[in-house]
């Protein structure tokens, strides 16, 4: 969620109360559903942006 700032919930929102589906893979049924809606403060809400290859790398190795 810090990184990647999106979720299976939808959790969030543009003004409108549309879900901000920018994030989700083209394939993602709430892409499907909302259609491609853009994140109006892409700076904001992910605190742990700038740390995601380090983060990616760690969820490789761990044990599944």
């Amino acid at each position: 969620m810090q990184i990647y700032k999106y979720c299976h919930c939808l959790l969030f929102v543009n003004k409108e109360g549309l879900p901000i589906t920018e994030y989700l893979p083209q394939d993602h049924e709430g892409r499907e559903i909302y259609g491609l809606v853009q994140d109006p403060l892409p700076d904001k809400g992910r605190p742990l942006r700038d740390k995601w290859e380090e983060r990616e790398e760690e969820r490789k190795r761990r044990p599944s």
